[in-house]
């Protein structure tokens, strides 16, 4: 018979994988559980599981949420603002780079997204790009 711990770790790995068949899985699984693991200890085991999954979620939550005002931010200056003239002078690195982290893109099985630090250094490029651009002034 599989221990407590064993079958909260395979109830999670029914709650990564997004296919449709997983949530009937899920249910079963977690009915399973609630029926065989009836004792305090289990009970606090199973609650205890369950919120560091809802705190994960959470925290997934609110990245996406961070990641999104990122682009809705970013989609106000597009147009006029390079994205290749800020990645390459600010970061010393490719468009491409700068756009992975801005959108979202899974690169090589990994998701990224701009950093405290890179955001700062955004910041950082809008505000001297606007600089410049308000001090200029064409002249015959």
């Amino acid at each position: 018979m599989k221990t407590l711990q064993e079958e909260l770790k395979e109830l999670g790995a029914i709650m990564n994988a997004t296919t449709d068949e997983n949530d009937t899985r899920y249910q079963e699984k977690f009915l399973y559980i609630k029926e065989n693991y009836t004792t305090s200890e289990d009970a606090e085991a199973i609650a205890d599981f369950m919120l560091s999954r809802f705190d994960s979620l959470n925290n997934k939550v609110e990245e996406f949420k961070k990641q999104l005002s990122i682009q809705e931010q970013f989609e106000q200056v597009k147009d006029i603002v390079s994205v290749s003239y800020i990645a390459k002078n600010y970061f010393g690195k490719s468009a491409a780079w700068l756009q992975q982290r801005i959108y979202g893109y899974k690169v090589r099985g990994k998701v990224y997204s701009l950093s405290n630090e890179d955001v700062n250094t955004f910041n950082h490029a809008l505000q001297d790009i606007s600089k410049r651009i308000g001090s200029l002034q064409i002249s015959l």
